[in-house]
């Protein structure tokens, strides 16, 4: 975790101290946190072991580091934001990873999905912040293998055979027609992904029949059920981009929903 509580106060592990008595800002936890400074890992607050606070799950440094620099890109564009704010009205964890507040209010949030979620959670994490009238943009994690699997392009990079996980394909839908935003974790830089369908051949077989006919099959191209093409624009350093707000309606296929809301894109300065 990037922050805890010192009393009634949220503390910044960038900013804190160690020696007071920092808690899980978690109400169900409320467990005595370590702080962790050091050259190499970010700064940020760990359980004491055994730890079974569910807001701590899944943490890892490549998630708390894209945090820190989403915050920090949209305090360069002189925007308030807060890292793991808690919304009273989502459901089990309830903070977003980076809140954002435009100059007129409207509240952005931000979520930096590293590992899989299920589409049970996601859409009714989404449907809490629509209900909330909070704009909200995924996240995903580019995976390491569409560097090995991919080629250079014009202005990106291409990957023709791609398996998209569930939740990135609930993701891109909820985006819309320009496609999501995804985060390389190793360059710590964003890229436009799309993805679109993906064509696969049917080697032309031939077979005799027990009547002695001779019977052709395949020969032709299916669209792939498990693979789209991925075509990523980019890279692009956070603080080099805007944020854009539009509204979606709710929409269903026997797969997925989405929810009716505010979307925030990011747009290229």
């Amino acid at each position: 975790m990037l922050v805890a509580r010192l009393g009634s106060d949220r503390i910044d592990a960038a900013v804190a101290l160690r020696g007071p008595a920092y808690l899980c800002p978690n109400p169900i936890c409320n467990a005595v946190m370590i702080l962790k400074k050091g050259r190499i890992k970010i700064a940020h607050f760990a359980h004491k072991p055994p730890m079974t606070c569910s807001w701590a799950t899944g943490e890892t440094q490549q998630h708390l580091e894209a945090k820190r620099l989403v915050a920090d890109a949209l305090a360069a564009r002189k925007l308030a934001a807060q890292i793991e704010f808690v919304v009273d009205t989502l459901p089990g964890d309830r903070r977003a990873d980076v809140m954002a507040w435009s100059p007129k209010g409207l509240r952005i949030a931000f979520e930096l999905q590293h590992t899989p979620i299920s589409l049970d959670e996601i859409e009714s994490r989404a449907s809490s912040y629509a209900r909330a009238g909070i704009a909200q943009i995924w996240v995903p994690f580019l995976k390491s293998s569409v560097w090995k699997d991919g080629k250079p392009i014009e202005g990106g990079w291409l990957i023709e055979r791609y398996s998209p996980r569930p939740f990135e394909k609930w993701v891109h839908g909820f985006s819309g027609k320009n496609g999501m935003w995804m985060y390389d974790p190793t360059q710590k830089n964003l890229w436009l992904g799309k993805l679109e369908g993906h064509q696969i051949y049917v080697e032309e077989t031939s077979w005799y029949s027990e009547g002695g006919d001779e019977n052709y099959g395949g020969g032709f191209h299916k669209w792939s059920k498990r693979y789209r093409k991925l075509t990523l624009h980019g890279p692009h350093e956070p603080d080099r981009l805007l944020i854009k707000v539009t509204s979606r309606k709710a929409y269903s296929t026997k797969d997925y929903n989405w929810p009716a809301g505010r979307v925030a894109h990011l747009v290229p300065a």
